[in-house]
């Protein structure tokens, strides 16, 4: 099963595609919207590709089959979404904002993108399942507990 992101570049540069697969580190981009036009990426279950926006920063487009995100699913509801039935998942993560997409394992799925003429990541259309925009940590701190194992800030603690 693979994914396809169909991409419609408004923006004044190439858009630019890096395999990002097995954890190896991606060498040569492949050219994947040219100026002013479209273009189309298809990754595999369990891969991953970025999409480099000049001037801008990374699109990382996951593909991560069956996981799920538990905390954005109903869990606690006797009918869930359609949302929450949807086998496979994918995330893209592009600057602070999160884009959750989930989809069936029957066939491949389909989704698509533009960036506009400022450079900004737009969601034309859901072609396969849904996605939901969902806010996920950037980097997890864990609380710092005192002896007394109450957590105080730093400024009251003196």
């Amino acid at each position: 099963m693979n994914i396809k992101i169909g991409l419609t570049n408004r923006y004044g540069y190439e858009l630019i595609a890096y395999p990002f697969n097995g954890g190896a580190c991606p060498d040569n981009g492949e050219k994947i919207a040219p100026l002013e036009g479209k273009g189309e990426l298809t990754i595999a279950s369990g891969e991953n590709a970025i999409i480099d926006v000049p001037g801008m920063g990374s699109l990382l487009v996951q593909f991560l089959g069956e996981q799920k995100l538990e905390n954005f699913h109903d869990r606690a509801c006797e009918s869930p979404s359609e949302f929450d039935q949807y086998e496979q998942m994918a995330l893209l993560r592009y600057k602070t904002t999160e884009l959750y997409w989930r989809f069936p394992s029957s066939d491949d799925a389909q989704l698509e993108l533009s960036v506009n003429d400022i450079g900004t990541v737009c969601l034309d259309k859901v072609l396969s399942g849904e996605a939901r925009r969902v806010s996920l940590p950037e980097f997890f701190i864990p609380p710092v507990f005192l002896p007394s194992g109450v957590d105080e800030p730093e400024s009251q603690a003196e």
